[in-house]
């Protein structure tokens, strides 16, 4: 359960720096929404990057695991 919500967390934290970069140069910029669409899609990437990693890291300790038994 811990591990789901960090899961969930990072890929949250990862939209909501990239919205909030991307909302800040639109408006200092005034480029709406250009820098905002931007920088939200490459929240959404960076999320999904920590997602599918931590996935990956899951699944390698739990191979081990499995390996020590043996």
């Amino acid at each position: 359960m811990g591990m789901a919500f960090k899961v969930a967390t990072e890929f949250v934290a990862g939209l909501l720096v990239g919205g909030g970069i991307g909302w800040y140069l639109d408006k200092w910029l005034g480029t709406k929404p250009a820098f905002f669409l931007l920088f939200f899609a490459l929240g959404a990437a960076a999320g999904m990057m920590n997602v599918f990693r931590q996935a990956y890291r899951m699944n390698r300790e739990m191979q081990d695991a499995e390996h020590k038994d043996d």
